[in-house]
């Protein structure tokens, strides 16, 4: 019988759930483990991964990293440990090879890679200290501005700004270099999309909040906008493909909007731990199936 480890930062997630179901499904013992309950450690030179109730990482044949950072708290370092400790000759693990490569893999990060290989990505700046953005707040400001964390998920650190006021007021809450701010872009709709294996599963479509378009203007309040036609939907797919090949995802999600005036698509961000609840409900795509069989 195959084993399985699924590490995650809270075990009543959905997503660690239903991945511990398809594998009993396929007849693997499974064991999920939260970073929390891990123990590093070194004792008369010999280092030590303490999965607790006498688990051993060589024992399993494949392994599951979801998210180790959670409000407040991050457990990256855990996490790298137990990936530099796998022999990945004997033991699969999801995503191993880019978490390994890009531990931290923020919207910073994120952005400058994809500038690079040609994919389309939001314009941003950032600096490495307050001396940075102080002269930044010099500069001719075009404002609205999205101003947005490193890290962060479900809109929790973006921010849409009108004035130099509130720019001001607000860099002073973030440390420099995790801080970025953007144009706010003419998107009404995006999508989050899904690859797996080297496999596009599909896209689920989303109106944009009305807090981060741009008011008072004739975009905004133009409801014949241009939906993406086939070829545009091709092209989605193209570059989202494109996309987890460049951080060697074995699975991920992407967001993915439509950009009203110049009729393409720009990637807002990439998550290697990607939830698909909403995604396996609305579509009908079994993606804890398709992780397993990776």
């Amino acid at each position: 019988m195959k084993k399985m480890l699924i590490l995650t930062r809270f075990i009543k997630e959905y997503e660690p759930k239903r991945l511990a179901e398809e594998g009993r499904k396929l007849g693997c013992s499974v064991d999920v483990v939260k970073y929390g309950q891990v123990n590093l450690s070194v004792t008369d030179g010999k280092a030590e991964i303490d999965l607790g109730k006498g688990r051993k990482l060589a024992d399993y044949d494949l392994i599951i990293p979801r998210s180790a950072s959670k409000k407040g708290g991050s457990m990256v370092s855990i996490k790298t440990a137990i990936l530099q400790a796998v022999n990945l000759s004997k033991a699969k693990v999801v995503n191993g090879k880019s978490f390994l490569k890009y531990p931290l893999l923020g919207k910073i990060e994120q952005g400058l890679a994809l500038a690079r290989a040609g994919l389309p990505t939001i314009p941003f700046i950032t600096f490495g200290s307050k001396k940075g953005w102080r002269f930044f707040l010099k500069t001719d400001l075009q404002f609205p501005y999205i101003v947005k964390g490193r890290f962060g998920s479900h809109g929790r650190t973006v921010k849409l700004i009108n004035t130099k006021g509130e720019l001001e007021r607000l860099i002073k809450h973030y440390s420099a270099d995790n801080v970025l701010i953007q144009p706010v872009m003419p998107v009404k709709q995006w999508y989050r999309c899904l690859v797996c294996g080297g496999k596009y599963l599909g896209e689920m479509k989303h109106r944009q909040k009305q807090k981060y378009q741009i008011p008072n203007t004739k975009f905004e309040t133009n409801t014949k906008y241009q939906v993406p036609n086939s070829e545009h939907m091709n092209e989605l797919r193209k570059i989202c493909l494109a996309a987890a090949k460049l951080f060697d995802c074995d699975f991920c999600g992407l967001d993915v909007g439509w950009n009203e005036e110049t009729k393409s698509w720009v990637i807002f961000e990439v998550n290697r731990t990607a939830q698909f609840k909403y995604f396996e409900k609305r579509t009908g795509v079994n993606v804890a199936m398709e992780i397993l069989k990776v």
